[in-house]
């Protein structure tokens, strides 16, 4: 029997952007700009970073290279489409020839999507994800964009993706290809330092569900076969290779989250998570999630909730819900993040990984449910059936989810401990 005659994929295809890593790795920023061909920069992050001093070094090291650099320091948190716009207008303004961003997830994003208007035209929403959107495909590669995060927890560093809020409709879209993952991706523990308690926890949270995601998502070979090649969705199931990320980012957050949290100018802890919300991101943007992160599209966009933090609140539930999936699997995350699962059985093994969870979350101080994040128990039909219309992150789920299903889980998640 061919391969083509097999009604699921035998093949999957790892991506991954390129990546510098280590103290001191932001000094060289301009060296690697210029080696793109950057000659024109438009630099973005927000205000809050700005005023740390941290972008000032990255600033530094473009203008020794002779490098132009205009800076849009606007980027909001949660990035509605109405900030972005903005930014893009101010882009066609500068007409840049390469990008920078200095911050966490949402400067990121609005980078990436600023990025692909201004290298291939149109409209926002033309390439988002259906129904919201019209699912369109960047038609070739971006303009050169070096990220550099400054938050450990959403990888967008290394994402194909970018997320965009949508206010009037109190929702979160997103837009994903391949084209967007950044050329370069910068990674200096020094750039995190001045993160804040509460981000590093919630962020920290979120790699953490990346890894857990990725490591149980459904398998490459239990996805259908596409079409044609270039059909394989970029979330294309877990593989070999991506459990090799997956597992040792959830050892490493395990190992480092707490102190990062507590002692924030401890540079070790910071290397450490900052190693492990990259890992993360390589495998999770290979492989898929589980449904906590469809989830808190719709929380957030009610609610007007961190993503992270709703991720987090959400991650025990979604757990649980999918340990029948594979018990073997989350028995291996309890030991990954250091249960004593000696002379258990692999289901009771498997229960210590959600244990695990809540017992990190209460040690750095995530809220206890969705519950203290205002979230109504009346609203939870209306955003369960919200949920319902992210198919693409709900598609890699180890266990089929329905809309029954996402009531009992959103009712579980209210309250974690």
């Amino acid at each position: 029997m061919s391969s083509m005659d097999l009604p699921n994929d035998s093949v999957w295809d790892f991506g991954v952007t390129r990546a510098k890593f280590g103290i001191g790795a932001a000094d060289e920023v301009g060296y690697d700009a210029k080696a793109l061909g950057m000659k024109k920069v438009l630099l973005v992050t927000d205000s809050i970073i700005m005023k740390t001093g941290i972008v000032d070094r990255v600033l530094r090291s473009l203008e020794e290279q002779k490098i132009e650099v205009h800076v849009w320091d606007q980027a909001e948190p949660e990035p509605s489409l109405g900030s972005m716009l903005k930014c893009i207008e101010y882009a066609k303004k500068v007409e840049p020839d390469g990008f920078v961003s200095v911050g966490g997830g949402s400067v990121m994003d609005t980078a990436k999507v600023t990025d692909l208007i201004i290298t291939h035209g149109g409209e926002v929403l033309e390439y988002v994800a259906p129904p919201t959107g019209g699912g369109k495909h960047p038609p070739g590669p971006l303009k050169p964009h070096i990220a550099i995060p400054t938050t450990s927890g959403t990888g967008s560093e290394t994402s194909p993706a970018a997320v965009i809020s949508l206010p009037e409709k109190k929702i979160k879209v997103g837009v994903s290809h391949i084209f967007l993952r950044p050329t370069l991706a910068v990674l200096d523990p020094r750039m995190t330092v001045t993160c804040p308690p509460r981000v590093t926890a919630s962020a920290g949270m979120d790699a953490l569900s990346h890894a857990i995601g990725s490591y149980t998502t459904r398998r490459f070979n239990q996805k259908p076969r596409p079409r044609t090649p270039p059909e394989r969705p970029a979330y294309g199931g877990g593989t070999p290779l991506t459990d090799l990320f997956a597992s040792e980012a959830i050892k490493l957050v395990g190992k480092y989250l707490r102190r990062a949290v507590y002692h924030g100018i401890d540079i070790e802890a910071r290397a450490g998570m900052q190693l492990a919300s990259f890992y993360a991101a390589v495998a999770f943007t290979n492989t898929g999630v589980l449904p906590d992160h469809a989830m808190a599209y719709p929380v957030g966009g009610q609610y007007h909730t961190p993503h992270g933090l709703t991720v987090a609140v959400l991650l025990p539930a979604v757990m649980e819900f999918c340990l029948p999936s594979s018990y073997e699997r989350f028995a291996k995350i309890a030991e990954f993040l250091g249960e004593d699962v000696q002379g258990l059985s692999v289901v009771e093994a498997a229960y210590r990984s959600v244990e695990a969870v809540k017992r990190l979350e209460k040690d750095i101080g995530i809220p206890n449910g969705l519950e203290a994040l205002g979230v109504k128990e009346e609203d939870i039909p209306r955003l369960a059936k919200d949920t319902l219309k992210i198919q693409r992150l709900l598609a890699g789920s180890p266990r089929p989810v329905t809309e029954e299903d996402l009531v009992k889980i959103f009712k579980a998640a209210m309250k974690n401990y």
